[in-house]
This record gives C-alpha cells, sequence and structure tokens, in this order.
C-alpha cells in the first residue's frame, strides 16, 4: 500500500490504531494526529463497534443495513450506511485525505472489515492471552490473561442483540481463566489465593461446580472443616436452581464430611406414658346387693343418687 493510495504522505505506515471496548468503548492511536473524543455522528461509532465484535471483524454491507437501519427501507439505509461510513473513517483517521482510501476501515466491494494489520482490539488480545494460559497451565500466564479482561464488554450496549454473543464468548472465557487460575494456586500449595480467586469465581457463576470444589479443597487443606460444608451445601442448591441437577461425588479428601459418613441407625425411642390428672375412684358394691332386694349402703346410695336412677336389684322392695 504506497503512500498516495493511504493518504500519509511521505510516511511508511500510518500507526496502530487501538479500539478498547472493555470498560467503555474509546478509541487510541500510537501516534499522528490526536483523535476527537466526541464522534461527528452516533451511527458512525456504533458502525465501528458492530464491526470490532463481528467475527473476522467484517460485515456485508447489507447486514450492517439490517442492524444499525432496521426500520429504514433499503434505499435510505443505504444512504445512512454511506454517511455513517464516511463519518467513522474521518474520525479514526482526522489526517485522511479527500477520496483516498481509509488505513484502518475498509470497503471490498460489498463487505465491510476493519483492517487486522493496523488495527488492534482489546478483546482479541485478552483472547489470545487466556487461550494461550490456558495451554500453558502455569499460575503466572494465568493470572496475566485475567488481567487483561479490565472490565465488561461494551456495557453501554448491554442490551444490544448484535453484542451479545460476543459478550457472553468473552466472559465464559473469562470465567475458565479464573477457575484455572484457582486450581494452579491449589496445586502450587497456595491455599489463600486459591480461596481469594475461587470466591470470585463463584461470585460471577454461582453454578460452577469447579470453583466450588477448588473452595472446600481450599477449606479442608487449612483445617475450617465446617465452611468445606457449609460451600458443598451452597453448591448444591446453585446447581439444583440453575441446572436442575446435583453436584458429582466429593473427593476422596472429603470422605469424613457429613454427606458421605453413614447414617447411624438407632432404635426407636418408646412412646412417653401418659396418665390421666385425676383417676377414677373404684366402685364400692355392698355384700348383700346380689342377694338382698335392698341395699343400704351409703356408697351406692351416692353412686346411683335417687331410687328411680338404681339398678333393679339396689331399689327398695
Amino acid at each position: 500500500m504506497n503512500a498516495e493510495h493511504t493518504g500519509h504522505g511521505t510516511q511508511a505506515g500510518p500507526p496502530l490504531l487501538r479500539l478498547h471496548l472493555f470498560g467503555g468503548f474509546r478509541v487510541t492511536r500510537d501516534g499522528g494526529p490526536p483523535l476527537a473524543d466526541k464522534w461527528p455522528r452516533p451511527s458512525a461509532r456504533a458502525l465501528v463497534k458492530l464491526l470490532a465484535v463481528s467475527p473476522g471483524h467484517s460485515l456485508h454491507r447489507e447486514q450492517a443495513m439490517e442492524i444499525c437501519w432496521p426500520d429504514s427501507d433499503a434505499q435510505a439505509a443505504l444512504g445512512s450506511l454511506r454517511v455513517a461510513l464516511h463519518a467513522a473513517r474521518r474520525a479514526i483517521e482526522p489526517e485522511l485525505a479527500a477520496r483516498a482510501s481509509s488505513s484502518y476501515l475498509t470497503g471490498e466491494g460489498t463487505l465491510l472489515r476493519l483492517d487486522p494489520r493496523t488495527v488492534v482490539i482489546d478483546a482479541d488480545q485478552a483472547e489470545t492471552l487466556a487461550e494461550e494460559a490456558l495451554a500453558e497451565g502455569s499460575a503466572e500466564a494465568l493470572a496475566a490473561a485475567l488481567a487483561a479482561f479490565t472490565g465488561e464488554l461494551l456495557p453501554e450496549d448491554r442490551y444490544a442483540p448484535w453484542a451479545e454473543a460476543r459478550r457472553e464468548q468473552l466472559s465464559a472465557l473469562c470465567d475458565r481463566v479464573r477457575i484455572a487460575l484457582a486450581e494452579a494456586h491449589l496445586a502450587d500449595g497456595e491455599t489463600e489465593l486459591a480461596t481469594e480467586v475461587a470466591l470470585r469465581a463463584v461470585a460471577a457463576a454461582p453454578a460452577e461446580e469447579r470453583a466450588h470444589r477448588v473452595l472446600i479443597d481450599a477449606f479442608l487443606r487449612q483445617g475450617l472443616r465446617r465452611q468445606a460444608v457449609r460451600q458443598y451445601h451452597l453448591c448444591r442448591e446453585a446447581l439444583d436452581a440453575e441446572l436442575g441437577v446435583r453436584p458429582g461425588p466429593p473427593p476422596s479428601s472429603c470422605i469424613f464430611l457429613p454427606w458421605t459418613r453413614p447414617r447411624r441407625c438407632c432404635p426407636p425411642s418408646p412412646l412417653p406414658c401418659f396418665r390421666p390428672r385425676y383417676a377414677p375412684r373404684p366402685v364400692r358394691r355392698c355384700a348383700a346387693a346380689p342377694t338382698s332386694s335392698m341395699c343400704c349402703c351409703p356408697t351406692t346410695v351416692r353412686r346411683y343418687g335417687s331410687s328411680r336412677a338404681r339398678p333393679g336389684w339396689a331399689r327398695p322392695g
């Protein structure tokens, strides 16, 4: 690409353009004239962000028109795309000469693309570091990769459908790096560091069983058996609430925990013996009652009341 074609005079090459997506959208350059903080058109800013999160950082013109201007007809959307494309090129490359091709945002036929030779995106760098650190497995590499995830991806576009897939992909990758870092600290004997990192992993993904297992093992190594038991129950509740499943068997070092200890069969306790508060008094009968036609025993008289209520053998003849 010669100097006349790029519009940079005798400059050997354009400075690197850096797109920052974590913690909010920002654009910086390694050299050249300073860039304006405020873009002239919001549609130009949205177009660059859309290309930054798209696979391969390229997009068909019709796709960009459907995403950015869904309610406009084809002719109006095409005009809006041309205006936004011109404004975006001027915003990221103020020194661009008239009718010159942009060094960062190119249009090859019907395809819009961010040039990977001149554009650097922080999300791509974090993804590359994370994949390399996961392959290496060392705590130093994993910690450096985790530090590259400096915030949420485009928080100002949290509910934009076009950024959802890339946000979920990077979030899942960040969780993998965080859990791997906790496991690496635990393998190195750094139980406190492993606990700290695993707690952040559980806060970000409560149903992540690997993070709970790291915490349980770290608590057991520190002699905190009660916290290990509590963490297991938290893991079981989170998995049941979010996924409807139970956690796997505990590691061999947890065989003495209550959830794996066999239950002791206890004999049933005897029922309590209830005694009435007032026991009925026994009825005393006169010895002459069965043979005599008249009973003069005062106990029998008090028992049956009047002569009408007495039995036949107790009534007077």
